[in-house]
């Protein structure tokens, strides 16, 4: 199952004080605030506009095995990106690992424990090497989402209801809390206050599934990040084994 994640980051709203919240919470078929538009394209613009940044994630997941027992697995992310044509992502679960390099022409997908990779031409901005993946190789790197703030594949149309839940404290400072729900998601998230609006924790259930699995994941960002000049680019070594991409439909790669 992919987790839209900035999905979340796309389609929340916000409200102006504790007692509409509360007013909300009892209501979940309240409607979208203009007010709180306006604090959600404060957050799309600053993330959509930052040059290069670095992304350190903690997560976790509901997996259902096979006996029917709801399980979660554990797992870490880092993503340098340099707008608009390099990224870099590495992906670590209680599972697997992937790494995935991006230079701007080719986009290279590495299994670091099994010592395979393979290689592709890509598209030439992140957005569109992205899409491209997941379309024609299957490929669909976690926290894609991240890349649709400020293009016209932003997922804010979607929301059905949202509300204030009030202030947390996440990385141990504070951020504003909100829920909302979708078609078929229901989302929590956490946006730092202050002069960075940035998205630092995100809640997703989702409601259409039996087990209603769940996926948390908190974020620390680093603004502008120092990026080493090979940050983009793999090198195999002698070890390591080229393969071709399967060609099919999406798959989950790194799970979130």
């Amino acid at each position: 199952m992919r987790l839209k994640v900035l999905a979340t980051m796309l389609a929340l709203v916000a409200t102006c004080g504790v007692s509409r919240s509360q007013d909300a919470a009892e209501d979940p078929q309240t409607t979208i605030d203009p007010a709180a538009l306006a604090a959600l394209e404060k957050m799309n613009d600053y993330v959509s506009g930052l040059d290069n940044f670095q992304l350190d994630t903690s997560f976790s997941f509901d997996l259902v095995a096979g006996n029917g027992q709801t399980v979660t697995i554990d797992g870490t992310g880092k993503y340098i990106a340099q707008r608009p044509d390099k990224l870099s992502v590495k992906i670590e679960n209680d599972l697997f690992a992937r790494d995935y390099f991006y230079d701007g022409k080719t986009l290279t997908v590495v299994a670091p424990e099994e010592k395979y990779y393979a290689s592709h031409p890509a598209k030439p901005t992140i957005h569109e090497m992205l899409d491209d993946a997941a379309q024609k190789l299957g490929v669909q790197i976690p926290l894609a989402d991240l890349f649709d703030l400020g293009t016209d594949k932003s997922p804010i149309k979607s929301i059905s209801s949202a509300f204030y839940v009030g202030t947390g404290i996440v990385n141990g400072s504070e951020a504003d809390h909100y829920a909302l729900q979708g078609a078929d998601r229901n989302w929590e998230i956490w946006i730092a206050k202050g002069d960075q609006p940035l998205p630092v924790k995100v809640a997703i259930v989702d409601p259409t599934q039996d087990t209603q699995p769940r996926y948390v994941s908190t974020a620390k960002w680093t603004v502008p990040a120092v990026i080493a000049a090979d940050t983009f680019t793999f090198t195999p070594s002698a070890d390591h084994k080229s393969i071709a991409f399967a060609i099919g439909a999406p798959r989950d790669e790194g799970a979130q």
